[in-house]
């Protein structure tokens, strides 16, 4: 495979478009600004003059109604118009088993029930007026029947999107709605879709393809390995969460399992390219046979941070080079001069300011007021800092910081490397929060973190050890390599809040103060013990 050329393609994600014709009146900017960044993102790789190739991981309408998939397959056909390739994946958004209908956006009419987002819902048949909420019921007849939408099913999908990858299949899955393109002789892409009709494809332990559609991946890689050709794939959903804080907090269904991952890297897809998340990220895993698999995560168009990939990919030298393109704007809307990463960056952060302001007081002032002076005596030695490194960093509020750390785990790349005060004090007030965890003997909270601590929660979010999540040139057969030795971080913090409650229970004590003395200290001893025997790491990936 000495001296194949590099295939070059551009790669985006959940455009959640949302077609003008199920908006009503007052439906609200937000989401024509959405639409106005898909419609530029679209435009924006229709002028890219290298690259001909487009695959789009899912999420393509915002709802899965039938028009606003009709209106984004015309974009789509604009974009085949000047010469692009389109290869696309429906998802989670995309499709319902379960409803056949949906309200049109903007509709403000409220009601008890809404038996539209049942199975078999019968639309001549309903009595909405006896759905309309009390204070709405003086609507009239007409007026109490809601606008709806058609949903699209899976089949729908399959017919609707034919003609942009299914039509061009060199293989097809019928019953996972996937299919195999070739970009040329010698580069091929399985496109693994998300709409399965045969297997449940939640839960952490779900294997998410059906037997028979693993089996149609294992033929279709051994069908281009015996034609000397590279074969990756593209799936929405990522095999490889983007970190552990997404990992924590996201459902069952938004995250492939391991079994997962390891099974594709074991039938020999070595490379990925997902969505989903919304987040930047190129993440590995490896398989207890030893096989490697790169995930490269595409962030959302129209969300933060509002971007697209450009992939340069050498199949034969399992060498790729990744590009992030920002989409620069929304098409026909006055931004007052920002771009649209600052205008969703500003948008990103009021909206969590606003969220702080209606917690009750004080609670509101100490959470947005609280600055890094405030809990630094809390790990002062687990710091490490200098005095000048503290005092350039000590009135920092932190919700700015933590902030920042959201924005880094969506966008990728933060720059807090360990020699920066702000790591250090991050770092340092984590590893004084695990040892609090891991002293206090009334609840394993560990086991609610799915074995992470704190600070392998926070280290990933200060910045990026490993490949950068955007703009990257590397070898994705091999494990990457750390950038610096992550420093190790301790506290006794845990035990000494440990002893001054076991002198706080003394007064409290009114029958025994010598066991209310002794019985912290056992129980944390034992449950130190128990961590200890029972050492358990978060999942390996």
């Amino acid at each position: 495979m000495q001296g194949v050329k590099a295939v070059k393609f551009a790669v985006l994600s959940d455009t959640h478009y949302i077609s003008e014709k199920v908006m009503l009146e007052g439906a609200g900017d937000n989401i024509r600004l959405m639409n106005a960044a898909c419609r530029t993102a679209l435009r924006q790789v229709s002028e890219l003059d290298d690259v001909d190739t487009v695959f789009i991981t899912g999420d393509l309408t915002n709802d899965g109604d039938e028009t606003s998939h009709r209106d984004f397959a015309e974009l789509l056909r604009q974009l085949k118009a000047n010469g692009k390739q389109v290869y696309v994946l429906t998802a989670t958004h995309d499709f319902h088993f379960h409803r056949a209908y949906i309200k049109k956006r903007g509709c403000k009419t409220e009601y008890k029930a809404e038996p539209w987002n049942a199975t078999w819902f019968d639309v001549d048949s309903c009595d909405y007026r006896s759905l309309i909420k009390d204070e709405s019921g003086n609507l009239s007849e007409q007026e109490c029947v809601p606008p709806l939408e058609r949903v699209c099913t899976p089949a729908d999908l399959w017919e609707l999107y034919r003609e942009f990858g299914r039509a061009q299949a060199i293989s097809v899955c019928e019953s996972a709605y996937s299919y195999c393109v070739k970009l040329d002789e010698k580069t091929w892409c399985l496109m693994l879709n998300s709409n399965f009709r045969d297997v449940e494809a939640t839960g952490d332990d779900s294997p998410a393809f059906s037997p028979e559609c693993y089996q149609w991946i294992a033929k279709t890689v051994k069908e281009a390995r015996k034609n000397g050709a590279f074969i990756f794939a593209c799936t929405h959903q990522p095999l490889v969460p983007p970190m552990p804080a997404y990992k924590i907090g996201a459902s069952a269904k938004d995250m492939r399992s391991a079994c997962v991952c390891h099974t594709l890297a074991d039938i020999g897809i070595p490379l990925v390219f997902s969505g989903h998340t919304h987040f930047s990220d190129v993440g590995f895993c490896s398989s207890d046979k030893g096989a490697l698999l790169c995930d490269i995560t595409t962030a959302s168009v129209c969300f933060l941070p509002p971007q697209f990939r450009v992939a340069e990919l050498d199949g034969a030298n399992g060498k790729i080079k990744l590009e992030t393109v920002q989409v620069a704007s929304a098409e026909g809307f006055d931004l007052g001069g920002k771009t649209l990463m600052e205008h969703f960056e500003d948008e990103f952060v009021e909206k969590y300011r606003r969220q702080i302001a209606s917690m009750s007081p004080p609670l509101n002032k100490i959470i947005s007021g609280a600055r890094v002076k405030n809990l630094y005596p809390l790990c002062r030695r687990a710091c490490r800092m200098s005095r000048q490194e503290y005092r350039s960093i000590k009135d920092k509020k932190l919700f700015d910081i933590i902030i920042t750390l959201v924005m880094n785990m969506l966008c990728g790349d933060g720059s807090y490397t360990p020699d920066t005060p702000t790591y250090k004090f991050m770092m340092g007030f984590s590893a004084f929060l695990d040892s609090v965890i891991d002293t206090q003997p009334f609840s394993d909270i560990k086991k609610k973190l799915k074995g992470y601590s704190i600070s392998q929660i926070i280290e990933p979010m200060l910045f990026n050890n490993y490949v950068p999540d955007n703009n990257a040139e590397f070898d994705f057969t091999q494990p990457p390599e750390p950038h610096f030795e992550t420093p190790v971080f301790k506290s006794h913090g845990g035990d000494i809040i440990m002893a001054l409650l076991c002198v706080l229970a003394v007064p409290l004590a009114a029958l025994s103060p010598v066991a209310a003395v002794l019985a912290l200290p056992v129980m944390t001893i034992k449950k130190k013990k128990r961590l200890k025997a029972n050492l358990q790491g978060p999942e390996r990936y």
